[in-house]
């Protein structure tokens, strides 16, 4: 009899640590959505961030025959915190990938251009994540950065609108664009910095 018990608990034992590991990721994002940390802002050029982050995933998308690509890189220089833009990328890619599944594309893309921001047309710098997945159906997208909203099975539902909590503190948005059976489309949108910002202040 004993050894019976035995058995169920030790077979019990990696459902009970995965349980606890998940419930401890769900309470360390529920305190990053409640409490962002305030970014250490630094000129960052986007190539260099972007092809920092793809050589990280780079391999490990790999094993699902998913293909990361840069494409449409221009020299675009944004004013944020490296280490939680690369957080935003990776949740963003992974995100994609999950969407995926096996064999498809995902793509990065930076260029500049002007969007509103606090209610007036800035000079930005767009980041995009674009995946050939399943996309999301529009009663979905319509709720994809409420927070606790998930479709994933044991997904926390803040993965991302802690991204969308990042970016606003950059005073930029993050927005969504997709289509079922063809893919879905990430785009950041942050100030960037311009000639002007660059040149030195007279004296």
């Amino acid at each position: 009899r004993d050894l019976i018990v035995t058995g169920v608990q030790t077979c019990a034992l990696p459902i009970f640590h995965a349980e606890i590991s998940r419930l401890e990721r769900i309470v360390q994002d529920f305190l990053l959505f409640a409490r962002p940390s305030e970014p250490h802002l630094a000129e960052i050029p986007v190539a260099t961030l972007l092809r920092e982050v793809s050589d990280l995933l780079k391999g490990q998308l790999q094993k699902q025959a998913i293909d990361l690509k840069l494409e449409w890189v221009e020299a675009v220089s944004v004013r944020a915190d490296k280490q939680q833009f690369q957080q935003v990328l990776i949740n963003l890619i992974q995100n994609a990938a999950d969407s995926i599944g096996r064999e498809g594309t995902i793509t990065l893309r930076a260029k500049s251009g002007i969007s509103k921001l606090a209610k007036k047309s800035t000079p930005v710098g767009i980041i995009e994540v674009a995946d050939t997945g399943k996309g999301i159906p529009p009663e979905t997208e319509q709720r994809i950065f409420d927070p606790f909203f998930s479709t994933k099975e044991g997904g926390s539902g803040l993965g991302l609108p802690i991204a969308a909590r990042i970016v606003e503190k950059h005073d930029g948005f993050l927005q969504c664009q997709s289509q079922p059976n063809r893919g879905t489309t990430f785009s950041l949108m942050l100030p960037r910095i311009t000639n002007d910002e660059n040149q030195p202040a007279p004296h």
